[in-house]
């Protein structure tokens, strides 16, 4: 009887250890929780087996909150995160962040190793609308003029200070369609095309004698004395050989004025906990119908901002400058259109500083608003709509 109690129990004991070993081995797909047990008791017993580094615990001492200590630190940073944002972080997550699977995701280089380092990262492409109005006051730094379609250095030269252009202001309105890409984590490149439209505001005085005998060495008209004059639509004044008369003093001059935008550019960005900066150069040219060449513009700006929600705001708020570097040649035609005074001109404030702010409406989907700060000359306002895929 004995015999069979122990071969009973060894049995039993058998059947036991085999039961152990097949839950065991039941894959994880497999297995459930019961349906009474909360969220966050999964969460604390997943985050149980994290290991906290000494940099970890330093972050986390550094941006964790002492009200939330019973939290774990990779919630805390959770927490603070924003998972819709499109600036980059610094590494804070110590485990990587969950693969998009888009077809875009070949850009950025480097980017997939960056989310598996835990770095969050916007989408790689984007398209945007743009428009841009603005109003500055420029300088004049030289003036010459264009007579019967040609240029004259000898002209030039002669005329000295008896045209001047003063008060000069313009203001203009551009709408311009960008596309963009990351190339890198940090680094954005983008090209524009767009157009422009506005006016330029100013006073001119013109006072000036051109001798007949100037204008015959320097090629410009036909003819001798009055008839030199006549060819080029001025008025003669004598005795033989004369001069011919250009005048026009304290006449307000409006110039309108439209064209084409072309353009490129780059970015440079990074963040560091919710708190991001970034720098822009960007080179346009505008060909404009009342410059005789191309205007050409190269802006640098900078923005340091954070990043975060305010109620139902999600996005970025930041403070910036810029400094416009704009070199133009405007053509101002005297009636007959035979003699044009061509002014050279640049941004007489090149500097300003700017205020501005995004909306992430979804992962793909911002809008951005920026305008300048009031203590600057040039007044400007900006809003963009943005797409990313």
């Amino acid at each position: 009887m004995g015999n069979y109690l122990l071969l009973i129990s060894f049995l039993f004991c058998s059947l036991l250890t085999l039961s152990a070993q097949g839950n065991e081995q039941t894959p994880a797909t497999e297995h459930t929780e019961p349906a009474n047990k909360s969220s966050t008791e999964l969460q604390s017993n997943n985050e149980s087996a994290i290991i906290l580094s000494e940099q970890q615990q330093n972050q986390c001492a550094q941006y964790c909150s002492e009200a939330k200590a019973n939290e774990s630190y990779k919630q805390q940073v959770n927490d603070r995160q924003n998972p819709v944002s499109s600036v980059g972080y610094e590494l804070v997550i110590p485990i990587a962040l969950p693969p998009r699977n888009r077809w875009s995701d070949f850009l950025p280089f480097l980017g997939k190793e960056a989310r598996e380092a835990g770095y969050l990262l916007p989408l790689p492409f984007g398209i945007s609308l743009v428009g841009l109005t603005q109003q500055q006051p420029f300088t004049v730094s030289e003036i010459g003029l264009e007579i019967d379609g040609k240029q004259s250095e000898i002209i030039n030269d002669f005329i000295d200070n008896s045209i001047t252009a003063k008060n000069l202001k313009v203001s203009d309105t551009t709408y311009n369609l960008r596309f963009d890409a990351w190339i890198l984590p940090f680094w954005n490149v983008y090209g524009l095309v767009g157009k422009t439209k506005g006016k330029a505001e100013l006073e001119l005085d013109v006072d000036l004698e051109l001798p007949t005998l100037l204008l015959a060495a320097a090629g410009i008209g036909s003819g001798l004395n009055d008839k030199r004059c006549t060819s080029i639509n001025l008025p003669f004044q004598g005795p033989a050989p004369g001069h011919c008369l250009v005048s026009a003093e304290g006449i307000p001059t409006t110039l309108n004025f439209h064209g084409t935008v072309l353009g490129y550019g780059t970015t440079i960005a990074g963040g560091y906990g919710d708190f991001f900066g970034m720098f822009d150069v960007n080179y346009t040219e505008a060909d404009i119908n009342i410059a005789i060449e191309k205007s050409k513009q190269t802006v640098y700006s900078t923005r340091l901002g954070w990043n975060g929600s305010i109620a139902a705001f999600q996005g970025q708020i930041w403070l910036g400058a810029m400094k416009q570097d704009i070199k133009q040649q405007l053509a101002v035609s005297t009636p007959g259109n035979k003699v044009a005074v061509l002014i050279d001109q640049h941004a007489s404030s090149p500097w300003n500083y700017l205020i501005g702010a995004q909306w992430n409406i979804t992962e793909e989907w911002a809008v951005i608003a920026e305008t300048n700060l009031a203590f600057s000359d040039r007044q400007q306002f900006m809003m963009q709509l943005g797409y990313r895929f």
